[in-house]
């Protein structure tokens, strides 16, 4: 069925097009399916937030294997050289050049990014209000706290257990809202394409260039250079090595589904022992690293251009870290980058008109995305068992 989605969100981003280029009063009279789209998306990003990310650091503190600490810190370094990388190559070739999307919602401002203010934000006065008013950073905040506390809490595990349950109940309803990625794709690509003509083909076909082009950036700067200098393991035998797991990811788009064989090439192919492989690997698949790092800095910058939000440092500094937190405890659903990229736009106080779009080109994203998570989990696997070799 997820495949089926995919393949009539593609059609739909077509028909879309079409339908905005021939049959503009048709997209205007179905416009609002996008708007309801967007509001779904809207209404359920602070409870998914908050109880994926409890779950998520409750489990990790329950687990005190010191190669899982190397495993955490050896993905947050990748995934903030990544970062830094995607952000570079976004601001020489700057892909939203010349085009601005329509804000139907938009007061002309981001969140208030003042230090103080933000420091303020990580402690609210009132928890019913950061939920009522999706204040992102602060529920982030919470979640990992309340994660935290859950593992000295007596009946911490019960509670964790029932938010579990709770997290599950929303994926589901995500999981239903995702059928509506095709009709919400085709409403809002259409009315896109009726009022701003071709020029949007071409930004999304810039788009998606970029994306490659930094993913392919990424395995040779961040996974393959580490790989020859640590490791001693030259480009040629490492790509190699590596090209079985990404015939599984391209055609899945599922870390999950892809974990087996990862497993077995980092044992098989690259003598990874089974006790490193045993942790690091499904942590990897869990927590999401480059693949999100391409994502976020490319969606974040490039809706920054289009919406004329100048980049200050300190901005900067929150879009990463802000992305940090929220890829590492992304939802494993169906399109589930398509709600973690409307949940960090909404963080950033960007619009999310973008997103309908964004949703049509996700398919082809995803496959890059799900590539360059699992290569680099296959990076961090073969960079540990060096580290634990030679101590």
């Amino acid at each position: 069925m997820n495949r089926k989605i995919s393949l009539y969100t593609l059609l739909s981003l077509v028909l879309g097009i079409c339908a905005g280029l021939w049959a503009k009063p048709l997209v205007t009279s179905v416009s609002f399916i996008g708007t309801i789209y967007i509001n779904l998306l809207k209404f359920l990003i602070g409870p998914v937030v908050f109880t994926s990310i409890t779950a998520t650091i409750y489990h990790s503190q329950k687990n005190k294997d010191s190669k899982l600490s190397k495993a955490i810190l050896t993905y947050i370094t990748m995934f903030l050289a990544t970062y830094v990388l995607m952000s570079v190559l976004v601001i020489i070739i700057d892909p939203a050049k010349g085009f601005t999307f329509p804000a139907t919602d938009w007061n002309g401002t981001t969140q208030s990014l003042s230090v103080q203010e933000i420091i303020i934000n990580l402690f609210p006065s009132n928890i019913i209000t950061i939920f009522a008013e999706t204040k992102l950073f602060a529920i982030i905040m919470f979640a990992y706290a309340f994660g935290i506390a859950l593992n000295y809490s007596k009946k911490g595990e019960m509670i964790a257990d029932n938010i579990e349950a709770i997290r599950d109940a929303f994926y589901k309803i995500l999981e239903y809202i995702v059928h509506l990625t095709p009709f919400a794709v085709f409403a809002l690509i259409g009315n896109t394409v009726a009022n701003y003509g071709t020029v949007i083909i071409g930004m999304g076909l810039r788009y998606i260039a970029v994306a490659y082009l930094g993913g392919i950036l990424t395995i040779v700067l961040v996974m393959m250079l580490p790989v020859w200098i640590i490791a001693g393991i030259n480009p040629i035998e490492y790509l190699r090595k590596v090209y079985k797991v990404w015939m599984v990811s391209l055609t899945t788009c599922s870390s999950a589904a892809t974990l087996p064989t990862t497993m077995k090439v980092c044992k098989e192919e690259f003598g990874v022992p089974d006790e490193v492989v045993d942790v690091v690997s499904p942590l990897g698949c869990t927590i999401h690293m480059c693949g999100g790092a391409v994502s976020f800095a490319l969606l974040g910058l490039f809706c920054s251009r289009m919406y004329q939000v100048e980049i200050t440092f300190p901005l900067y500094l929150l879009m990463m870290v802000s992305a940090l937190l929220i890829n590492m405890s992304a939802p494993g659903i169906p399109n589930g980058g398509v709600v973690i990229g409307a949940t960090y736009l909404q963080l950033l106080g960007i619009p999310l008109d973008f997103i309908g779009f964004y949703s049509g080109l996700y398919k082809i994203l995803d496959m890059l995305y799900t590539t360059l998570n699992v290569t680099g989990n296959i990076t961090a696997n073969v960079l540990i068992a060096k580290f634990k070799k030679q101590q």
